[in-house]
Order: structure tokens, then sequence, then C-alpha cells
């Protein structure tokens, strides 16, 4: 019983000392074509600060528009591209009829200069958020928003804390805290494969269409007028957001594993070189928001006022400026 047992383990240690050293080093690269991104800009929330007091509850529902349907940039990553502005490729058919995809080599050799990112916004949406108050002095906000983007609902959060302060005339507060924003994105992505030197590569073309929610920081400072004897006062709020995706998919292959007698599964430790050149999409916005607030008793306000945000973190984005007039309902219970 023995003999055999030990047979086996012999060709096993002989196979495994065989495999790894087979075969070319295998080199993956992958690009990114295109990028499509469904789903609203962040956006702090706006607070009026009047009066503030330990244990102040205040619950603002608002309703919002955009008057901007999209705009296009571009993302670090794509591959090189022909004379004619495009990833050219060559279409081999197989023996069994079936079909793949070869860089024919020395064509693609230009850098991309166009645009393959868009950004799709939603036409409208709303949020409610409520404002606890620690002290006179802080408040915690904690907010939710909803948007439909192709017809996917797409729900965001936030939660902070703020630091205010009032005089007769004039309230000031300064919001900071971690946002979580949904967004459906649409990447196509190419893969080449090269297997040694002097070999063309195998071409391979991935789509995935997925749900991110990441979480980023947010600031903002806000100034409103407080004169009690006015019933409509100015507010000013400046801001600052940050939005990201996950990681792309397809992800690095997994190492490869093989049979060999008498069963047994083998790790082939192929050299393997992998290439992500997939830029991230990130967005950085500065956002200025101006508007006037009426007070109907001290319990009950209207906001109307509108979001100008400003994008300075992507290249070449076209349209950089998204306005999204609003209104909002601040009710102290």
């Amino acid at each position: 019983m023995q003999k055999p047992l030990l047979a086996a383990l012999g060709i096993t240690t002989i196979a495994m000392a065989m495999f790894p050293g087979c075969g070319e080093t295998r080199e993956l690269t992958f690009y990114l074509q295109d990028l499509q991104v469904r789903g609203p800009v962040s956006q702090p929330a706006v607070h009026i600060t009047k009066n503030p007091e330990a244990g102040q509850i205040t619950i603002a529902p608002s309703f919002w528009g955009a008057t901007l349907r999209s705009s296009a940039g571009t993302i670090d990553g794509h591959s090189p591209v022909s004379s004619g502005g495009v990833f050219r490729v060559d279409t081999i058919r197989r023996s069994d009829n079936g079909e793949y995809f070869q860089d024919p080599g020395n064509v693609n050799t230009l850098q991309f200069g166009g645009t393959n990112l868009k950004w799709l916004y939603p036409s409208s949406g709303f949020g409610v958020d409520v404002d606890l108050g620690l002290s006179a002095a802080w408040a915690l906000s904690l907010g939710a928003t909803y948007s439909i983007a192709d017809g996917k609902g797409l729900w965001g959060y936030r939660s902070g804390l703020g630091l205010r302060q009032h005089t007769r005339s004039l309230g000031l507060r300064f919001d900071f805290g971690w946002q979580w924003e949904s967004v459906v994105y649409d990447a196509t992505t190419v893969v080449t494969d090269q297997l040694g030197s002097g070999i063309p590569a195998t071409v391979r073309f991935y789509r995935d269409r997925v749900t991110s929610s990441t979480g980023n920081f947010y600031a903002a400072l806000t100034i409103n007028g407080a004169n009690p004897e006015s019933a409509i006062n100015p507010f000013l709020q400046l801001g600052i957001t940050n939005q990201t995706l996950q990681d792309y998919k397809p992800s690095a292959p997994q190492q490869e594993l093989w049979i060999v007698p008498p069963f047994f599964l083998v790790p082939v430790t192929q050299p393997l070189i992998v290439q992500d050149l997939r830029g991230k999409f990130q967005s950085t916005r500065i956002h200025f928001t101006p508007g006037v607030y009426l007070e109907f008793d001290p319990g009950v306000r209207l906001l109307i006022g509108t979001h100008v945000s400003i994008e300075s973190g992507i290249e070449n984005f076209s349209d950089p400026v998204l306005v999204s007039p609003f209104v909002q309902i601040e009710w102290t219970p």
C-alpha cells in the first residue's frame, strides 16, 4: 500500500518541479476605453444658524433640479490608437469558426487625444436632513438623498458635525463630515494578453455595469443673515466635495491550477506581469450656494437658492459648471 503512494508522491514532486519553469512570460495590460457615470453630484446640506440651542432638532426636506444633463472629460489609461484615432485589432477566425482578436502590432502607436468619460446627471432629486443640537455651539447632522439615473434609484447618505455661532444679525456655521453617494458606472476595458516576445498579443474586451457607493470627505462654510426684524434674510454657502469610484472590473487573474497524477491540484507559477493602466475616476468640486430664506414663524423656514458646482479634478472636462436650483423647508418641532 505504501509503494503506490510513494510513487504518486514522486510523480507529483517531479511535476511541481517541472511546471514552474515552463512557459514564456505572460504580460497582461488593462486599458480603460470608455467610462459612463450616471448619478448626482455630491452637495453639502445647507443649515441656517439662528438662535441655536442644545437639544434642538431641525428636520429639513429639500427638492432640487439640474439645468445640465451631461458632461464629458478624459480619464487616464486609454490604449494607444492608430492614425485614425481608434484602437485597431485584427479579427482571426479559428478552425471551429470561432473568432478572437489580435493586436496587429506597430499600428496602435499614437496617444489617445479624445474623451473617454461621460457623466450623466439626474434631472431632479430630493433629500431629508436632520440636525440635532449637541450644544449651542455644536450640532450633529444626518441626511439622505434620492435621485433616479437611467431608470435606477440611487441613494446617498451624509453625516457630520457643525460648529455654529450666532450674533444678533448674523449666523455662521462650519460643517464637515463624510458623504456616501451611489452612482452607476458602465466601464469598457481592453486587455492585451502578450505571451512571449514576437508573438501577437491577444485582445479581449470587457464591459461592466456596476453600482458603486463610496464615501468621501466634505466641508462647507455657511453665512446667513439673522435679522429678527426681517422676514427675508440672505445666505451663502461655500463648500468642497470629492467623489470617487470603486476599482474597476475585471481584476487581475488568479494563479492557474493544473491536475497531475494522481489527481492533485498543482499551482502553475508561470511568470506573469500585470499592468493596470486604468486611471481612477475622481471628481473634486467647489460649491457656491447663494439664496434667501423666509421665516413664517420661529419654527418654520423656507429656503430658496441655487447650488453652483464647479468641477476642478477631471481633465478636459466640458461644461464644468452645474447649476441646480433648490427649495428647502426647515421645521423645528
